[in-house]
């Protein structure tokens, strides 16, 4: 029994760091192809939802419609931003431009090409979402995606409201 409050503990020490845990020192590029430090995209003193990507994933896909389906009603009520970091390669890169256009996601794109960005954040799968606070900590993530899981992502935009 004492393992497993050890074990639950050890976890819970874990996750409190890395939900303190800042941005890391990585550049990025914007489909135009300026690179810009990760950083300094965030750096607007709002709550930002960071989600990792890629044009061949599903789940990717669903979860970035999701997002901006309720993205007009959510900046209603609150004030943020979403960033959409796509993780395909050079070769891919335009087709990223090329869907985000087409399916008019009001998010701003970001490419991580050499998958830099996805290794500093310790993002083994995706999709994978990071909420940050105005201060660019991390106070939220998770992986995967179901039906739904963006009102989680709502409910924290809200906690951090106040």
């Amino acid at each position: 029994m004492r393992k497993y409050i050890l074990a639950i503990g050890m976890i819970l020490l874990l996750l409190d760091g890395f939900s303190q845990r800042q941005l890391p020192e990585v550049t990025v590029e914007n489909p135009e192809g300026d690179r810009c430090a990760i950083r300094e995209v965030i750096n607007d003193s709002i709550p930002v939802v960071l989600a990792f990507w890629a044009t061949t994933c599903k789940p990717c896909i669903q979860e970035l419609d999701a997002l901006s389906e309720t993205f007009h009603d959510w900046k209603e009520i609150l004030d943020f931003k979403v960033v959409a970091v796509a993780t395909d390669d050079s070769r891919a890169a335009l087709r990223v431009r090329s869907m985000a256009e087409g399916r008019e996601w009001p998010f701003q794109i970001l490419l991580d090409k050499n998958q830099e960005l996805k290794r500093a954040m310790n993002v083994n799968n995706i999709p994978f979402l990071f909420v940050l606070d105005k201060t660019g900590k991390i106070v939220y993530s998770h992986c995967g995606y179901t039906p739904g899981a963006e009102m989680e992502v709502l409910n924290v935009l809200k906690k951090l409201r106040s």
